[in-house]
């Protein structure tokens, strides 16, 4: 069995557009969890509680990403033996992204030592852009984030959680998410995590996935003004708290606020750069 947990907060239409192409692959042996953190209304939960393939949880409202999905993650858990959950694929999803029909060739990869992540484009200009990182250094922070991708798989130290895949005998042996951080970073640290824990972190490049990137802020921010509101404002990746948090999973007070301190100055420099090259 193929579980996909879907971590969702309104936006039903995108919840439905990807759950969509995931269908028109006619792979029969797949469940969404969908997992909604939209406080009373609970839009993704009604909207979708009827579908057979699907079984929906609501969360207490407004908890953020890393929560969220650490109840649909409880909820496999406790509904499957561990014996049975062991030998099935636990994928972790966003809905602003929609799969090819070739997407799950990429279990082809799977292993009990290994999470594996397909190549990321943008929708529309079909750009290839992150779905995981090799950190060259902490302090000074450096990473590398492949694009040009000419080898079957590619390894790194951290994923993103745009559509990452696993057996269910890694996500056992290596845990839930971290739910005391927030909105961001839970799927960073779960598969920096994974690597301490001697599992493998892999980008697939035979298969990709499409990002609706709809707010346009997260790959090309170019406003000082933002880039600074976005260091103050926890809603956001670049938040230094959420930053700060991840970084204090694996190190200590003094290092995770240097590290978080050169990550903000690399995100202002890159900022720089591109309002005034354009790149």
């Amino acid at each position: 069995m193929i579980y996909i947990i879907l971590p969702v907060f309104k936006r039903v239409e995108f919840t439905r557009r990807f759950m969509e192409s995931v269908r028109k692959t006619k792979k029969t042996n797949v469940r969404f969890i969908i997992v909604d953190d939209e406080k009373s209304i609970y839009s993704n939960f009604y909207s979708f509680i009827n579908e057979e393939d699907v079984d929906v949880l609501k969360t207490a409202g407004d908890v953020w990403w890393c929560k969220t999905v650490y109840q649909g993650i409880e909820y496999l858990l406790s509904s499957i033996k561990r014996d049975v959950l062991f030998n099935d694929v636990v994928i972790i999803a966003n809905n602003d992204v929609l799969v090819q029909s070739d997407i799950f060739n990429i279990l082809d990869k799977l292993n009990d030592n290994c999470i594996v992540h397909p190549i990321t484009k943008l929708v529309d200009t079909k750009e290839i852009v992150s779905s995981g990182c090799k950190v060259t250094s902490w302090l000074p922070f450096i990473t590398e984030h492949p694009t040009d991708i000419n080898r079957p798989v590619v390894e790194v130290d951290m994923l993103t959680a745009r559509f990452l895949c696993m057996k269910g005998s890694v996500l056992l042996k290596n845990g839930n998410v971290n739910r005391e951080l927030l909105q961001y970073h839970g799927d960073t640290e779960f598969t920096l995590r994974a690597k301490k824990n001697d599992i493998k972190n892999y980008i697939v490049s035979s298969v990709f996935v499409t990002l609706d990137d709809n707010d346009n802020s997260a790959i090309y921010q170019k406003s000082f003004f933002n880039f600074f509101k976005s260091l103050i404002d926890e809603t956001k990746s670049n938040s230094v708290k959420q930053k700060y948090l991840f970084l204090r999973c694996s190190f200590g007070v003094f290092k995770s606020f240097l590290i978080t301190l050169n990550m903000a100055v690399n995100g202002f420099i890159k900022v720089f750069i591109r309002k005034c090259f354009g790149s």
